[in-house]
């Protein structure tokens, strides 16, 4: 039992992206106008449009398409709940069985417009056991297929930049002037060698610096906007994803599952995790393709 929880929470990429949930939704559209039109399941060849397969089996899957699209509406609504940082196993379960409701719910409307209903399926529930039996397995494998090509491509890429950070990362040498973070409101110098990272909490950041081998936070009355238009001078500065700024020059190590790579930083503090949009920026600043 525990195996199976263990499963179903393990991270999974998740729909942050909507390029990522389009696609999605095209394939499973897809395999829905495959199988509607070459198996011809719930009896369709009794009923075709004009008696032709792939005419009807467009109408269902363009029908499903449309509604799978305006459920985006719930991404918009709660992206952290369907980002890649949070997504796992069980979530992405219960989405493909979330869409087979989409696409059965379709079908019985079109067949309720039609005045179509096929003989041996009564009500909405018999269709959607038609329709979860006929695609839940399709879709599963899809997305097995899809979990272990995302966990051995990362994990190849995070071997690659952490073999990067051990050959590459050097002492640097002590600058005879200082070069100090600009923060405007805040009256502290703040070293640049010293900067860890930045988060964003609203109207303010929580930056993080190291101190003696200890971490030091302090909180500033600014957005982090702000912080990255004063200080975009500084190339080690990575803003690994919408609420953070991170500096490149304290990446320790990096982990990697299927949903992407998360940074550690400091003994001391959480990994950061590394959105989809900039996953590509970090493998080329840590010069993935030398090592690869």
């Amino acid at each position: 039992m525990n195996r199976i929880l263990a499963l179903f929470c393990r991270p999974h990429p998740g729909y942050a992206n909507f390029k990522v949930y389009i696609a999605t939704c095209t394939v499973i559209a897809a395999g829905v106008f495959l199988v509607l039109s070459f198996l011809q399941p719930f009896n369709l060849g009794d009923r075709n449009i004009l008696d032709n397969p792939f005419l009807t089996a467009a109408l269902y899957a363009g029908g499903s398409y449309v509604t799978m699209l305006i459920n985006f509406v719930w991404l918009k609504f709660f992206p952290r709940f369907f980002s890649n940082e949070r997504w796992i196993v069980g979530k992405e379960l219960f989405m493909c069985v979330y869409q087979m409701m989409t696409i059965a719910s379709t079908i019985w409307l079109i067949n309720y417009i039609r005045g179509a209903f096929p003989p041996d399926i009564h009500g909405y529930l018999g269709m959607l056991w038609v329709v979860v039996s006929v695609g839940f397995f399709p879709c599963l494998t899809a997305q097995l297929i899809r979990h272990i090509y995302f966990m051995k491509r990362r994990l190849r890429k995070a071997t690659a930049m952490n073999i990067s950070l051990m050959l590459d990362k050097k002492e640097t040498p002590a600058e005879a002037d200082p070069q100090f973070i600009n923060l405007q409101r805040f009256i502290k110098p703040i070293d640049i060698n010293t900067f860890i990272s930045a988060e964003s909490k609203g109207d303010y950041l929580v930056v993080n610096v190291s101190n003696n081998g200890s971490v030091e936070e302090l909180t500033i009355n600014a957005t982090l906007e702000e912080f990255e238009a004063e200080n975009t001078h500084f190339e080690q500065l990575f803003r690994c994803r919408d609420e953070f700024i991170i500096n490149k020059n304290k990446i320790t190590w990096v982990e990697s599952n299927a949903a992407g790579y998360k940074l550690q930083l400091h003994p001391k503090l959480p990994s950061v995790f590394v959105s989809g949009e900039k996953a590509i920026e970090l493998k080329k600043r840590m010069d993935v393709e030398k090592y690869a």
